[in-house]
């Protein structure tokens, strides 16, 4: 009889959903940290106790009765509690999940507890979809949906192995349903005692090669289906739609903010993970300094600098949201050049600009507030994922110009606007302390006259106004940088006086942040307008994606100085190591970067392409994928076309040449050798192929000598019927060919003849039966 394949028992099945379980549970757990949620504390109680009761089942049965009845009241408080204290709906949701999980996965399951931990997992990784497009988030929804799968086909051969009925649930309250834990009928006793290196090696024993594959190509197809469908069809932003980015409370970092303290920056440069990446049209167009404004500061608090009332209501918003934002009345149509650039979420509502622009596009359509005379634009909130957005006709020269500063001598505020705003915080707008002054970048905001003193006795030191706000920043920055070095830490001896100007009045060193800050004030007590921007400076290249990459690490605090001469705000940078004004090359390519070759920068390459072709898509660059897909079959069809014809015509060219002893006695050898090495593969070949794959055979099912055996015993039934003129010889030799075959198929392999022989003499009566007549 034909033995067959061994099946995983009850328990060995329990202890499969056991395992498929914890890994659900922490393959979801762990997409959370695409976003930008606190549930650091659950996560973490989930990492280092999911994966100790998953590999030890046994401890569940250790917990106490007392755990599962307090189980969920205890979560319902945390959550209540939760709400109460953040006001954010989502989050408290996803840690209430998190937490649900996390019982789920350490506590005694059932069928329906397996369905529940499914459902929780299901909904924090589509939440996490909603909020990221991060490309390992893809790799993991990919394991997620292979285990999820794995895990319901095992609930359903347990079913179906306890006969199809569900297995009684047993309730220890009727108000916690939820807390069931009804052991599977069979694996009562003693499966949570298991050898997961056995289990495994039993999974192998029982898993069918062609079963496995066709699976693993069923879901590649599903897989790839899904992807060519994403491609194709338009997209829609599902945040808009439900408005889940506003469930989520964004919290700016703070050296990006309206309020920057001093170490504020410095805190950011700690932190190494990617902030932006950049493409750009053509690279040559690099220019061989990148500063990235995102913020104008101009009023000093005595421990930082901060944005005023006037600088604030200089941002217009527009009436609605659009795809496309143009500067009001500036147009830079001289420069081609197309900046694209891929802004993280959890750094700014302030995006990255290298100065003014002429046309800004989004992706999706996005509200804007813009300040045409500072040159900065801001998201009416820090957005909750990437937005991506292109930049054409941008300045990169390193000033910002503004006529009407130039010819009024401040900032054009707009109190129409400020008191609106100044209404809707429940403010009274008419206030003399609330109106915004007009802003002249000149107030030193010192309240001690001894500070001021110094400041204009260093002023003196340094030679004055000069000329010119670039030349004095010069001047000032070299002051500076023989007076203090460079450090990320900044150290005062305590005493009397404002914590810049004691710093200013020693040799202590400091950050980029006190560097600006004192060029700001000691300009301001020169009489030249300044003002202190924070952002970005620099990046690298990276040659896999051919994109500039730009980290946290990167923020930076420099000042912008007025030149009257020049009518434009200069950009000067104190700090020591750089270039305190714009200098000639502007335009220095992407080789004047420094370039990252590690293999960092292969996976920030990947996300550069998966930005480019996946998550920043619009009709017309879906098309153009669409168009180079097709253009890439046609020419590959018509490549494999060309080579055929032209392997034809070198064929037809071969046979039409003249024919001589040696071409044919070439053929003829060739020929020869080929039928010899089809006779031998007949003879022996494919004997001795057969008897290697059936030695290697897991099981009769698969042995091809049995499955060969059994085809000629139905071949030869089917050619005996019918015949009974067959004589004496021919009828012994039939019955021995039969009994030899059937040892071949049923038999131990001990007893087998050759089975190369048994099949010729099968194949030999199968002839001599043909010939007997009906």
């Amino acid at each position: 009889m034909e033995t067959l394949r061994p099946q995983l028992n009850l328990t060995e099945l329990r202890q499969l959903r056991w395992l498929l379980g914890g890994l659900i549970g922490l393959l979801s757990a762990w997409t959370v940290f695409y976003m930008e949620v606190d549930a650091l504390v659950v996560l973490a109680v989930i990492t280092a106790v999911v994966p100790v009761f998953t590999f030890f089942p046994r401890l569940s049965r250790v917990l106490p009765r007392v755990f599962h009845l307090l189980a969920f009241p205890v979560i319902v408080v945390l959550f209540a509690l939760d709400i109460w204290s953040t006001r954010e709906p989502l989050p408290a949701m996803i840690r209430l999940a998190l937490m649900l999980l996390c019982y789920r996965c350490i506590a005694p399951r059932g069928r329906r507890e397996d369905l529940q931990l499914i459902l929780l997992a299901l909904f924090v990784v589509v939440v996490t979809g909603v909020f990221t497009v991060s490309i390992a988030f893809v790799a993991q929804i990919l394991l997620f949906t292979a285990a999820s799968l794995a895990l319901l086909l095992v609930v359903t051969l347990s079913d179906a192995r306890a006969g199809g009925v569900a297995p009684p649930v047993k309730e220890p309250r009727r108000f916690l349903p939820q807390l069931s834990a009804a052991p599977l009928p069979g694996a009562e006793a003693g499966w949570e005692r298991v050898s997961w290196l056995e289990l495994l090696g039993r999974v192998r024993a029982v898993a069918d090669v062609r079963v496995v594959a066709l699976g693993g190509a069923l879901f590649g197809g599903v897989v790839m289906l899904s992807a060519l469908l994403f491609l194709a069809l338009p997209r829609f932003e599902i945040s808009n739609e439900f408005f889940l980015d506003r469930l989520i409370t964004k919290s700016t970092r703070t050296g990006f903010s309206d309020n920057v303290t001093f170490q504020d920056v410095v805190n950011i440069q700690q932190d190494s993970s990617v902030a932006l990446m950049v493409d750009v049209s053509d690279p040559n167009a690099v220019p061989g300094e990148l500063y990235w404004r995102m913020l104008v500061l101009d009023e000093y608090s005595g421990n930082g600098f901060r944005v005023s009332a006037g600088l604030r209501s200089t941002f217009q918003s527009s009436r609605e949201k659009m795809h496309v934002h143009t500067w009001r009345g500036l147009r830079n149509q001289d420069d081609r050049t197309v900046w694209t650039l891929y802004f993280q979420p959890g750094v700014s509502k302030y995006l990255p600009l290298l100065g003014g622009f002429s046309r800004l596009t989004f992706g999706e359509p996005q509200a804007l507030l813009q300040s045409s005379s500072l040159r900065l634009a801001q998201l009416p909130v820090e957005p909750a994922k990437m937005v991506a957005y292109r930049v054409e006709g941008m300045d990169t020269d390193g000033m910002i110009r503004d006529p009407f500063f130039a010819r009024e001598g401040r900032i054009r505020v707009n109190e129409s606007r400020f008191g609106q705003a100044a209404a809707e915080r429940g403010l009274d707008p008419m206030l003399d302390e609330l109106v915004p002054r007009d802003v002249t970048f000149l107030d030193l905001g010192l309240e001690r006259p001894e500070d001021v003193a110094l400041l204009q006795k260093w002023v003196a030191e340094i030679g004055g106004p000069g000329e010119g706000g670039g030349e004095f920043a010069r001047r000032a920055a070299a002051w500076l940088q023989s007076r203090h070095a460079y450090s990320l830490s900044m150290r005062l001896s305590p005493g009397e006086g404002d914590p810049l100007i004691r710093w200013l009045n020693s040799s202590e060193p400091g950050h980029c942040e006190l560097f600006a800050g004192g060029l700001v004030m000691l300009s301001r007590a020169a009489g030249i307008p300044a003002r202190l921007i924070t952002g970005f400076k620099g990046g690298v290249w990276n040659p896999v994606s051919g994109s500039i990459t730009v980290r946290n690490s990167d923020a930076h605090a420099w000042a912008e100085i007025w030149d009257h001469g020049l009518g434009a705000w200069l950009r000067s940078d104190a700090t020591p190591g750089a270039q305190a004004t714009p200098g000639t090359g502007l335009s220095a390519g992407f080789r004047s970067l420094e370039f990252d070759e590690g293999w960092g920068a292969r996976f920030d390459g990947l996300r550069v392409f998966w930005y480019r072709r996946i998550v920043s898509f619009d009709q017309d660059s879906q098309m153009e994928l669409l168009r180079g897909t097709k253009e890439h079959i046609r020419a590959t069809l018509e490549s494999m076309r060309v080579f055929i014809e032209e392997k034809l015509r070198a064929f037809a060219a071969w046979v039409r040449s003249p024919w001589d002893v040696s071409r044919v006695a070439g053929l003829v050898g060739g020929l020869v050798a080929l039928l010899s090495l089809v006779v031998l593969w007949r003879r022996a070949g494919r004997g001795w192929w057969m008897g290697w794959r059936s030695r290697r055979a897991a099981s009769h099912r698969r042995d091809p000598v049995r499955i060969e055996a059994s085809r000629w015993l139905a071949r030869l039934e089917r050619a005996e019927r019918g015949r009974a003129g067959a004589g004496p010889e021919l009828r012994a030799q039939l019955e021995v060919t039969r009994a030899r075959l059937l040892r071949l198929r049923f038999g131990a392999r001990e007893g087998w003849a050759t089975p190369a022989v048994v099949f010729r003499q099968a194949k030999s009566v199968l002839r001599s039966l043909s010939r007997v007549r009906r």
